[in-house]
């Protein structure tokens, strides 16, 4: 599945939502801004690589349409944050989002 979502800044942000041999759900990112300046590692934006892809990268996995949908919108707008301010997010909350 393919979502798309614009955030409260204007950005586009485009996903692949494709299910793992363990049954869990990957959220694939397609599409999203240049961080530009901001540190672009894996760490610090939440994002893993695997087969030439980056993905958010997330501790729990997740098991439904919703829940990835759910995340996907959130990693999107905490990304807004950190690149247009430097503000990072950790874990489950979205601290930046937040401030």
């Amino acid at each position: 599945m393919i979502a798309t979502y614009q955030t409260s800044n204007g950005n586009t942000y485009t996903f692949s939502f494709e299910r793992q041999r363990d049954g869990s759900i990957r959220p694939y990112i397609d599409r999203q801004p240049c961080y530009g300046m901001r540190n672009a590692s894996l760490s610090s934006t939440h994002r893993g690589y695997a087969a030439g892809r980056f993905y958010i990268d997330w501790a729990t996995p997740l098991s439904t349409e919703a829940e990835v949908k759910k995340l996907a919108v959130l990693w999107s707008e905490c990304t807004d944050v950190y690149i247009s301010t430097g503000k990072t997010f950790i874990g489950t909350m979205c601290f930046a989002c937040r401030a």
